[in-house]
C-alpha cells in the first residue's frame, strides 16, 4: 500500500497564488510527475536542478523567497 503524504508546503504556496501544475509544467519545462510531487508530496526532495527551476518561478513572485522558506535545506559536507 502507497505511503499517504500531506501536500506540501511547496505546493500548497503555488496553489495559493494562483499557480496549477499545468502552468508550472509549462513554465519549467518539468516532467508531469515531477510537478506533481512537487504539489502532493511533502517527503519528496527534488534534485539541485529542479530546486532551480522551481526557484525562477518563484522568484518572479517574490524576489524574497529562499528555498529555505519551503525545503528543509541541508548543504552537503562530503
Amino acid at each position: 500500500m502507497p505511503k499517504i503524504t500531506k501536500k506540501s508546503k511547496l505546493g500548497k504556496y503555488l496553489m495559493n497564488k494562483g499557480y496549477n501544475q499545468t502552468e508550472i509544467v509549462k513554465v519549467t519545462k518539468m516532467d508531469r510527475k515531477t510537478v506533481s510531487k512537487i504539489y502532493n508530496d511533502s517527503n519528496y526532495i527534488p534534485s539541485g536542478t529542479t530546486i532551480k527551476k522551481i526557484m525562477n518561478v518563484l522568484k518572479k513572485i517574490d524576489p524574497k523567497l529562499k528555498v529555505e522558506d519551503f525545503l528543509i535545506y541541508k548543504p552537503y559536507c562530503g
